[in-house]
């Protein structure tokens, strides 16, 4: 039986929350600076614990940021040194299961992918928000008619590609085991190597430290 798994991105595949560290650059040397960055730690914490809509979590945040094109470059520079270690140790794991494996995320596939280019995932297997720039090179917004961008995203992400057999979804947040309640996965699996949030960890069907328990976890699915 072929599986496929559905991943996320910012504390899954990476160590940290990719939009807070885009927001950190523009915010670096503002006097404001520390409670701005406070406020947009804030937004990120109340949607993935399912307090605060994505959409509108994501909406706040997005007003908040200060960056260019460049510092979006920049980032996806510095995020390829922030991969999850296990997902490294696991590298050839991940290149022999790329045609089963796709990235979804409510972050963005500008700096998304080319830090996933790193595992052998693929621009067609990643799905993300993106952003809209002006004529500087300034970003001003994101588009709002993608999936992604709006609460109940990812499940509606994950129907679209109507996938045929199994389906394994992974991730830290509440917006991942949405996915799973409804019904668009066979299983959610709480991935708690950089942080286990308690109302996340409850509702999952098993528990994934790191990507080392990965082939383990499939062979208790396999064979339950």
């Amino acid at each position: 039986m072929s599986l496929t798994y559905i991943i996320d991105f910012d504390s899954t595949l990476i160590s940290m929350e990719s939009l807070d560290e885009l927001a950190r650059v523009g915010m670096t040397g503002s006097p404001e600076g520390d409670a701005l960055m406070a406020r947009f730690a804030e937004l990120t914490s109340l949607a993935m614990e399912g307090k605060l809509a994505f959409d509108e979590s994501l909406a706040q945040r997005v007003a908040l940021l200060q960056v260019t094109r460049t510092d979006v470059v920049k980032l996806a520079d510095e995020l390829k040194l922030a991969i999850t270690d296990s997902a490294l140790e696991y590298a050839n794991w991940f290149e022999d299961n790329a045609d089963s494996i796709y990235v979804v995320s409510g972050g963005f596939e500008d700096y998304i992918v080319p830090v996933m280019e790193e595992l052998g995932i693929s621009k067609s297997h990643i799905f993300a928000n993106r952003f809209i720039y002006d004529e500087h090179g300034t970003v001003i917004g994101f588009d709002q008619t993608a999936h992604l961008s709006r609460s109940k995203g990812k499940s509606l992400q994950v129907a679209e590609l109507d996938i045929i057999g199994p389906i394994i979804m992974i991730g830290d947040g509440i917006t991942d085991y949405e996915v799973r309640a409804a019904g668009e996965a066979d299983e959610f699996w709480a991935f708690t190597q950089h942080i286990a949030r308690p109302s996340v960890v409850e509702r999952a069907d098993r528990i994934l430290t790191s990507f080392e328990e990965i082939e383990t976890l499939t062979e208790l699915f396999l064979y339950r």
